[in-house]
């Protein structure tokens, strides 16, 4: 019997779950014209076309992607056994949970998620990894991470590979110190507060006619930016007012730090837990996530 070469499969596997030739090539330490001969050998001997190939874009066949789901699995069994036998844990139950995080992401309110329902309750470890959706998507579908939270969802070519749900759905304000709130809700703030600007995931412009006309406030924005957290700061400190998600300032709402004036007629702005649809933590994670 021929068997299959794996080291050619896993080429494959890395152009595919990495997006394209030269990441797959630096991913795995080879170059990129190994790579390409290895796929290339792979679809000659399944007499096969896995890749559709242009000068701008690689597309992976109908056949390419029925192949990839028997990657997915060979690959993640390798990783269970790495797990298991090189690392010498026994136990298949999760001692540790590798989770990437996209920036701007409001980090007080996922912390306190994980050290809550992961930390506190079941003693398992965390590895945190920033970056961008397309970085860490790429780290997620290669198995180099567990979980990733994100303020939009999988494309739709990754559904087969890739799972998701909502964990949170915030409504956007405008948040401030106290006194600046007040001076707001009384139309008394123009020239007297910066407004720092949430970018993400809706039409910026639109969003500050409303503010404007609503609140008559000046939009000669200093900061738009879509990281909660620097929002969050820009408001404590005093000297303007951020549009942001609620959640990303609950716990100064709270301690009434921060007052708010909701923006109802804005859209919300959602968070997702996106993972692997058949990854080794798959029931941890959706426990977690219920």
């Amino acid at each position: 019997m021929e068997w299959l070469n794996f080291r050619h499969l896993y080429a494959f596997w890395s152009v595919c779950r990495h997006g394209g030739f030269n990441k797959a090539a630096s991913r795995i330490h080879v170059s990129q014209s190994t790579i390409s001969e290895q796929v290339a050998q792979l679809e000659d001997y399944l007499g096969e076309q896995l890749l559709a190939r242009t000068t701008r874009s690689i597309r992976v066949t109908d056949r390419g992607a029925a192949l990839l789901k028997y990657a997915d699995e060979i690959f993640e069994r390798s990783y269970e056994i790495n797990h298991v036998f090189r690392d010498k844990n026994e136990s298949l139950a999760p001692t540790s949970i590798r989770i990437g995080m996209v920036g701007g992401i409001s980090r007080n309110f996922i912390f306190a998620l994980l050290l809550q329902n992961l930390v506190e309750e079941r003693g398992t470890a965390i590895h945190m990894v920033d970056g961008s959706f397309d970085e860490l998507n790429s780290l997620l579908k290669g198995f180099e991470l567990d979980l990733m939270f994100s303020l939009e969802r999988p494309p739709k070519k990754d559904l087969l590979t890739l799972n998701y749900k909502k964990v949170e759905s915030s409504p956007l304000c405008i948040a401030g110190r106290p006194e600046l709130i007040r001076r707001i809700k009384r139309r008394r703030s123009r020239s007297e507060a910066e407004l720092y600007m949430f970018r993400h995931p809706f039409e910026r412009e639109q969003l500050e006619r409303s503010i404007a006309e609503r609140f008559d406030l000046d939009v000669e924005i200093p900061i738009t930016t879509d990281d909660i957290s620097l929002l969050r700061f820009l408001a404590t400190a005093g000297r303007g007012v951020s549009v942001v998600p609620e959640i990303g300032v609950r716990e100064d709402l709270n301690a009434g730090t921060l007052s708010r004036v909701r923006l109802d007629d804005a859209p919300h702005v959602e968070f997702y837990a996106i993972f692997l649809e058949r990854g080794f933590h798959r029931a941890l994670i959706e426990d977690f996530i219920a």
